[in-house]
């Protein structure tokens, strides 16, 4: 989804930090978290990203080593020792702190993204699949997922590739199983969904789970007020027998 291509970075000032490894206070270069361009193509673009970041994020969220994250700058060194950058749509690193970060730096954290998922169009689909595809594969990024929302750049729309000696080899099957994830990645009605393959369980975005939440709350408010309603029924049958009951006695008592 995003424009941004694999470019040089000249660092124009430094900043402080903490290497994440040592907790020792450094200064960095300052490296830029955006270069001006629109983060979306379409409209559904961003709504499709939000949606897997707040599964993957409801999937790991007690998991303080598990870094998710989208449209941030990653950054790195080429072959030469320059400074490049990359922005994927989606990333998930293993083994790094979660917290919030301006930009994600290899050379700080010590370690590449292992999961890349990529919303391709049109005007992305040749970065996508060429450029960001060989960068992912030397920084050894370990599974690379491609997703066209529109069914219209790439057949089928969500591909799956995983590193094998240095090169992208492609996942086969319409259900495509992520290692790092420990999900399969699948296509349902367009849309891209996650499930757990192991119960069989497609995994909610946090509108539906909201919306579970609303209706499991819903019925407990209507289950309690049947119960209520019928105690009061009860309530209110007993009290008629215990006012026949008395009648009955009395007249049992005038007869005698």
């Amino acid at each position: 989804m995003a424009t941004t291509s694999a470019q040089a970075v000249y660092p124009r000032r430094s900043y402080p930090g903490e290497s994440p490894s040592t907790g020792v206070a450094f200064r960095e270069a300052y490296l830029p978290e955006s270069d001006g361009k629109p983060m979306a193509e379409t409209d559904d673009h961003p709504d499709i990203m939000m949606d897997v970041l707040d599964t993957l994020g409801e999937r790991f969220r007690a998991d303080e080593q598990v870094y998710i994250s989208g449209n941030i700058f990653v950054y790195y060194r080429d072959d030469t020792g320059e400074m490049q950058s990359v922005s994927p749509d989606i990333l998930v690193v293993r083994g790094v702190q979660k917290k919030k970060r301006r930009i994600y730096n290899i050379e700080v954290e010590g370690k590449a993204p292992e999961l890349v998922i990529e919303l391709t169009s049109l005007s992305t689909k040749k970065e996508d699949l060429g450029n960001k595809r060989f960068v992912y594969a030397n920084l050894g990024v370990k599974e690379y997922f491609i997703f066209d929302p529109f069914g219209d750049t790439i057949r089928p729309a969500l591909r799956g590739f995983r590193l094998e000696n240095g090169d992208y080899l492609p996942i086969v099957g319409t259900r495509l199983k992520s290692e790092v994830l420990g999900l399969e990645l699948r296509l349902e009605d367009g849309r891209l969904r996650l499930y757990d393959f192991k119960k069989e369980q497609r995994l909610l975005t946090r509108a539906e789970s909201h919306a579970a939440r609303r209706a499991a709350e819903a019925k407990v408010i209507a289950a309690e007020a049947k119960a209520m309603a019928a105690e009061t029924k009860a309530a209110a049958a007993e009290a008629e027998n215990a006012r026949l009951r008395e009648e009955l006695e009395k007249l049992q008592k005038n007869k005698s």
